[in-house]
């Protein structure tokens, strides 16, 4: 499987040949960028666009979570990833304009999507790229950079809780399908062992020392109404500081998806 596609979105075609282009390109790479709707559709269709297409991809889930109310889900599918000035920036990446660090999406679910789902409704005024790192290319950094940590890493079984939820996944598994992913450094169980805080610490430090901001990250900026969507268990993700003064000068969307098992 590559790593990155790009799908250009036709004018006039229905959801249902869309959708089925969306799930052969996430049958051949791992994250899929989807470009051009703005140069044919107004501004104000772009939601009602993109639910129809993520609706007639896959089994669509409800993962938004209410920040006001110790992120509890609220039953909605669409997530807001937004600058709101009346938060501050340390309180939530969700609302920040600070830089995310690298993470995958579902951690702690215990039901979690397969595919995330993120389109932009208003972009920054500079800087908020979203970054993607390949889970093939950052086991060979670990490997190249710190065998140890990698050996310690591969196959050890971290609890991430959150919500009242939670998961009990390795943070780099090898599975016969490839390696895949489980992380979030704010949301390891604070109830797991010291030496699992530990591992957490030292593969959070080797993020920002050897793998953030090098080639080995790749980012994208989501313009006005273009998306992407990943297999969230086969990328590490994140997303770049950028500029905003006024509430809603960054605002995207964000969902996640089941697809059937012959994708």
């Amino acid at each position: 499987m590559s790593f990155l596609t790009t799908l250009s979105l036709v004018p006039h075609q229905p959801p249902a040949v869309l959708a089925a282009a969306l799930r052969a390109a996430l049958g051949s790479a791992k994250v899929v960028y989807l470009r051009g709707l703005a140069a044919w559709l107004p501004a104000a269709e772009w939601p009602a666009f993109y639910e129809h297409l993520t609706e007639a991809t896959g089994q669509c889930l409800r993962l938004d979570e209410d920040f006001a109310q110790g992120s509890a889900r609220t039953g909605h599918k669409w997530i807001e990833v937004r600058y709101d000035a009346a938060i501050p920036d340390d309180a939530a990446y969700r609302f920040s304009k600070n830089a995310q660090p690298l993470h995958t999406d579902e951690s702690y679910l215990s039901q979690p999507a397969e595919v995330m789902f993120m389109h932009c409704l208003v972009q920054a005024p500079a800087g908020g790229e979203t970054t993607f790192v390949d889970a093939d290319v950052l086991w060979q950094q670990l490997q190249a950079r710190n065998p140890a940590l990698a050996a310690r890493l591969l196959d050890q079984p971290v609890r991430f809780a959150k919500a009242g939820d939670s998961r009990h996944l390795p943070i780099i598994a090898r599975t016969p399908a490839g390696l895949r992913l489980n992380w979030n450094y704010h949301c390891v169980d604070p109830a797991e062992s010291p030496a699992t805080h530990a591992l957490a610490r030292d593969f959070r430090q080797f993020l920002l020392d050897h793998v953030a901001d090098t080639p080995a990250e790749t980012a994208i900026q989501l313009g006005p109404g273009e998306a992407v969507a990943w297999w969230d268990d086969q990328v590490l993700h994140g997303r770049r500081a950028f500029r905003a003064a006024a509430t809603n000068d960054r605002f995207l969307l964000k969902s996640g998806f089941r697809l059937s098992p012959d994708v």
